[in-house]
């Protein structure tokens, strides 16, 4: 009899097997052990865990020899649900097979493999505690097991196992729960990555082969790209340089040059974890990358392998600024380039076999087959801290990797000592190495130490790429921080009457940055009505606007700027990163020192010294601890009434005082019990809004519930909707959809479900496109989206209709 793993459905209904499950599981086997990273480093040696994913890949599909499963596969008869599952039937017997060896391994491999088409769960909890009742089960596992009998010789022959009748029994309920409480009585954190690690090169492997996606091997980089793209102005340094003289492009070239000084190191291998802190407009983007391909060199020189690089970064607008960067450093080069985030498509990336059909191309997207893959914080941090199977897939890929974290800064103040430690344990088992670059070098390592590492007996040691940063940020006197938080402000008429009408001129250019959307859409307003527009354009900026219209936003403010125009932009934090603009001046809502000094870097940005230290005014609307925390409004409000005017050159001072000032709060309270929950594998949670568990753990913390929202704003836009909908309805296939699909993506909004226009879209079905996103139609447009401001958040449309 041939056995099969996978089928098709022919034309006429009937099925028909397509890959056998000896195959299924040789190509499984070989793809987890191409993957697996020998320099990882756990307690078990590397060879036993190589056996460990061996029998792992091979075990992971036994249940699909039963009868029940065949019949399910090849034809419609209908079969129990339980009889045709074979996730826990392979579980029991590769538990059975370890226990005299070691009960927790034995568990832990049954947990890997009994979840394989799951989200991990709670090893200690009421759904896992089902799926381990051997007893409840035997009746199951006994009928499996009786249609195996007449095919156990040739299973045993495909699945390379001799003993294979040993195995086959249920296991004893008493060790399974014995075991589980000695994991959870004795958590080890290790516990947590040694899972994740082979679940994912198991899923990985699995996956890869089911679509018939081939495995990428990863390409040698040449190492000069970055030096080819942007040539350095002198080509070494000097014990005599003085870099108080230097321009602002020669400190771009010093700064590169300085940072990859250290892999001339004698113990270059030793170190994994590594800041990199320098100015905002110094050009960190190219200083990272230029530090990632030498130090991949280094790697492949010493260690014989092509390490993976992975770079993360906070916002898609900064995404795809770098991905055009890199993308221009790498023209004409025969590297596998992905971007994985939000709005990207496998039709879109760079692939050297172009014969993938879609769905190959997508699961080498999600599996980042690919020598650099630039993602998402979301993407990365969600896989770290995380339990959902489809993102766990590229867990693996961070065992050996560089990985960059860029502008870290806009990591959550509560969350930064949980990713401190997961970063430094993913370095000291995975072999990762790990740069954080930021311009305001927040204390994420001595955060974790000091709130979860001393407990643990650890230390995460970080070195510093550009060692003299400190003396760098002295040679910059572009802005200054002016704190006039003294000032009470009852509300946005307060603000222009008692504050911007005395400290702007219609000669400067200003940005003004709320904390909320609401805050900045009447704040524009007033401007609007304030000023001459033929002087200083007004412009609104956030993410309340389509993010097909935000690029454009920018660079009409460019090129007012360029012609001598004085613009004036009124937005929120979505241009605190990555947004390339040139103010003369601005106000900032108070909000973390970090978020502020980025807010400054939008301030004089070329550093023109004729405008040195030019201002950036805090006020205090009152929004702070709603939109951030009670903990982050006072020690912000406590270090700017002490330093009423902070000059560029001693930003790196406040910063170190505000940070030290946080250590030891109650704001670190989820980070300590996150981490606690992967110590003791608690993965998920029955009551996720009291008991928190690893995938209580979110990037972006949600605080009302949000509504998906495409905008029909043009003729275009109307086309995006109508090919979506076929494609939902498969009148066209995902790949006839995909050239289309970032852009249908760039008109959708998210707006929060309590606003009055939100709550009109959920009334009436006509609205509603597809489960999870909502329309605003083209001939309603002016009921719910203002071309200027964005979404209506009022029932009274009082913005302005001014078109471009």
């Amino acid at each position: 009899m041939i056995f099969y793993s996978h089928s098709i459905t022919l034309p006429d209904g009937s099925k028909k097997g397509v890959k056998t499950i000896q195959t299924h599981n040789q190509g499984v086997v070989h793809n987890a052990l191409i993957s697996f990273e020998p320099s990882i480093s756990f307690s078990i040696e590397s060879q036993e865990l190589k056996n460990l994913i061996e029998d792992i890949c091979r075990y992971h599909d036994l249940g699909k020899y039963s009868e029940y499963f065949q019949k399910y596969l090849l034809t419609n008869d209908k079969i129990d649900s339980f009889l045709k599952a074979h996730a826990r039937f392979g579980s029991y017997v590769i538990f059975q097979k370890y226990k005299d060896k070691d009960t927790i391994t034995a568990l832990f491999l049954y947990y890997i493999v009994v979840n394989h088409h799951l989200n991990l769960d709670d090893i200690s909890g009421n759904e896992f505690s089902k799926k381990i009742d051997a007893q409840a089960n035997e009746g199951y596992f006994n009928k499996q097991k009786i249609t195996l009998a007449d095919s156990l010789t040739l299973i045993k022959k495909e699945l390379g196992e001799e003993d294979l009748e040993k195995h086959l029994t249920t296991p004893d309920g008493k060790l399974f729960y014995k075991t589980t409480k000695k994991v959870i009585q004795e958590p080890n954190i290790q516990n947590y990555f040694l899972i994740n690690y082979l679940f994912s090169l198991l899923i990985e492997a699995d996956k890869l082969d089911a679509s018939d996606t081939k495995f990428y091997h990863k390409a040698l980089i040449p190492t000069h790209l970055v030096d080819k793209y942007r040539p350095l102005i002198f080509s070494q340094l000097s014990d005599n340089q003085d870099i108080n003289t230097f321009s602002q492009n020669e400190l771009r070239s010093y700064g590169r040059l300085r940072v990859n000084q250290y892999l001339k190191r004698q113990d270059w291998q030793e170190h994994k974890l590594f800041t990199l802190t320098a100015p905002t407009g110094l050009g960190k983007t190219l200083m990272a990358l230029d530090f990632g391909l030498k130090l991949r060199e280094k790697i492949r020189q010493t260690e014989q392998r092509e390490a993976q690089i992975i770079y993360a970064l906070p916002f898609i607008n900064i995404i795809e600024q770098s991905l055009q960067v890199y993308n221009e450093v790498f023209e004409g080069e025969n590297i596998n380039l992905l971007a994985h985030y939000q709005y990207a498509d496998a039709l879109e990336q760079t692939s050297k076999n172009e014969t993938s059909n879609y769905n190959q191309k997508m699961m080498t997207l999600d599996t980042w087959q690919c020598d650099i893959v630039i993602t998402t914080f979301v993407q990365f941090l969600q896989t770290l801290i995380g339990n959902r199977n489809k993102l766990l897939k590229k867990f693996n890929h961070f065992a050996g990797s560089i990985i960059i974290l860029d502008e870290v800064q806009t990591i959550r103040l509560g969350q930064l000592p949980l990713i401190g430690a997961s970063l430094f344990y993913l370095a000291k088992f995975l072999n990762t190495r790990i740069v954080l670059m930021t311009a305001t070098k927040p204390k994420i390592y001595e955060l974790a130490n000091q709130e979860i590492l001393k407990n643990e007996g650890e230390e995460a040691k970080s070195i510093e790429l550009l060692p003299d940063y400190w003396e760098i940020f002295q040679c910059f006197k572009r802005t200054k921080i002016v704190s006039l938080i003294s000032q009470k402000i009852e509300d946005e008429n307060d603000f222009i009457e008692q504050i911007f009408i005395h400290k702007w001129s219609d000669e400067k250019s200003c940005i003004i940055v709320c904390n909320t959307v609401k805050r900045s859409l009447d704040v524009y307003n007033l401007i609007f009505e304030l000023v001459d527009e033929t002087i200083n354009p007004v412009y609104y900026l956030s993410t309340n606007i389509i993010p097909a219209r935000r690029q454009g936003i920018i660079d009409d403010i460019k090129s007012d700027l360029g012609v001598g125009l004085k613009p004036i932009l009124v937005s929120t934090q979505c241009v605190e990163a990555g947004v390339d603009l040139d103010f003369d001046m601005g106000f900032r809502d108070l909000s973390p020192m970090d978020s502020i000094i980025q807010v400054a870097g939008r301030i004089n940005r070329n550093n023109n010294p004729n405008k040195n230290y030019s201002p950036l005014y805090i006020i205090d609307f009152g929004d702070c601890k709603k939109i951030y925390d009670v903990v982050t409004q006072q020690q912000a409000r406590l270090l700017l009434e002490k330093n009423t005017e902070i000059l560029e050159d001693n930003y790196l001072d406040v910063i170190e005082e505000y940070f030290s000032n946080v250590a030891g709060d109650k704001s670190f309270i989820d980070s300590r019990k996150i981490f606690d929950a992967m110590k003791t594998l608690k993965y998920d949670s029955q009551e996720p809004k009291t008991d928190i568990a690893v995938s209580s753990f979110k990037v972006i913390d949600e605080k009302f519930p949000a509504l998906s929202v495409f905008i029909e704003i043009d003729e275009m836009s109307v086309k995006y909707k109508v090919l979506f909908i076929k494609m939902i309805t498969k009148e066209i296939s995902q790949e006839e959809f995909s050239p289309y699909k970032k852009d249908f993506h760039q008109h959708i909004i998210t707006v929060p479900s309590h606003l009055p226009k939100a709550k009109d879209l959920l009334k009436s079905d006509r609205y509603l496109v597809c489960e999870g996103i909502y329309l605003v139609p083209n001939n309603e447009l002016e009921d719910f989206y203002n071309v200027v401001t964005g979404f209506i958040r009022t029932n009274e449309n009082k913005e302005h209709s001014r078109f471009f």
